[in-house]
């Protein structure tokens, strides 16, 4: 059964996700500076959970419907990717899972939002997921500059993009094993998205594409929010 599902425009989901990104980047900022220290680590744990909860459930709901399989269900998309690294962030404060979820999450999901592909189809449920969790690894780069207070490092961009060659990597294996899909190595995505580059002499040629524009918008992500300056406070 194909569940593949690309919204367009004139789907008012559409407009409904945009909103969603709006809200949670700006609410969660508005929590994190004005809550005390040990609530905010509180609130950023339950975020994660959330994240957790979240995919756990909309797994398990594709599992009884018997939609799930090894070659759609795992977080091995690079927004999947996003949301694991989200998560050891919030838990963690790591700052290289930071700066990955920082460039990976806004230059994915924001490509998400632009031209939304549901993989398993528009249960509610899933619905949610999918925005949620886009919605979450694009606002986390934010809050962790407005809230955290931390600035990319020099050399940031293209650090995350060494990373992602690794991950690539593990999504072609994993690809392999279970004839998936996972950050669409093997097939280009089903949306109308102008960053797609097909040949039919060369089948991979939008892989190569993926890699220059992933580069391209880590580098104008690394100029964009290094000239966002925000002063230090001391913590309440």
């Amino acid at each position: 059964m194909e569940l593949h599902v690309a919204i367009t425009p004139d789907n008012p989901l559409y407009f409904i996700g945009w909103g969603v990104v709006l809200f949670m980047i700006f609410v969660p900022i508005f929590i994190g500076n004005n809550t005390s220290v040990r609530s905010r680590s509180n609130f950023e744990k339950g975020w994660a959970v959330l994240l957790s909860v979240s995919y756990v459930t909309m797994t398990v709901l594709s599992i009884f419907r018997g939609e799930a399989s090894w070659a759609t269900s795992l977080l091995c998309h690079m927004c999947g990717f996003s949301r694991l690294l989200a998560i050891g962030y919030l838990f963690t404060r790591k700052r290289w899972m930071g700066e990955m979820v920082t460039f990976m999450g806004i230059a994915g999901g924001l490509q998400s939002f632009i031209t939304p592909e549901f993989t398993h189809g528009l249960h509610p449920v899933y619905v949610f997921d999918y925005y949620f969790n886009h919605a979450s690894i694009i606002a986390i780069g934010f809050y962790i500059i407005f809230v955290h207070k931390e600035q990319l490092q020099k050399g940031a961009w293209i650090r995350t993009f060494g990373r992602i060659q690794l991950l690539a990597l593990l999504a072609l294996v994993i690809n392999l094993i279970t004839g998936g899909n996972y950050m669409y190595l093997m097939e280009p995505p089903i949306v109308d998205n102008p960053l797609i580059v097909q040949s039919d002499a060369f089948p991979y040629m939008h892989v190569l594409f993926f890699q220059v524009f992933a580069a391209l918008h880590f580098l104008l992500l690394q100029i964009v929010l290094s000239g966002i300056k925000v002063k230090k406070k001391f913590s309440h």
